[in-house]
């Protein structure tokens, strides 16, 4: 029993050592393949976070300028209602001067 323990291991020990060949060559070809994925998720990685550093920079500037438009739009509309009010005080006072026909 033990002699066909040992043979059986003679026979199974080649394919055995040809299996571990083959995987480490396999491993071998796979291991760029890996650390070439791994660096190109790196690279999408920073790209996706750039795109969102400079998608919040973006929205900031667009409210910046939104508040900006908005303060200037208030300031153009006090000096409007500010000239109306001065023009109606010019037109009561000319309504109410004596008419030289008077």
């Amino acid at each position: 029993m033990t002699t066909k323990a040992k043979t059986d291991l003679k026979i199974v020990q080649p394919e055995i050592e040809q299996m571990e060949a083959v995987m480490q060559e396999a491993a071998k070809q796979t291991a760029p393949m890996v650390q070439r994925l791994a660096a190109h998720r790196d690279r999408v990685d920073l790209a996706v976070k750039e795109l969102e550093s400079e998608r919040f920079d973006l929205l900031s500037r667009r409210d910046l300028v939104r508040r900006q438009a908005e303060a200037v739009e208030q300031g153009l509309s006090m000096h409007i209602a500010d000239i109306e009010a001065t023009m109606r005080l010019y037109e009561a006072g000319l309504n109410s001067l004596a008419q030289p026909g008077d």
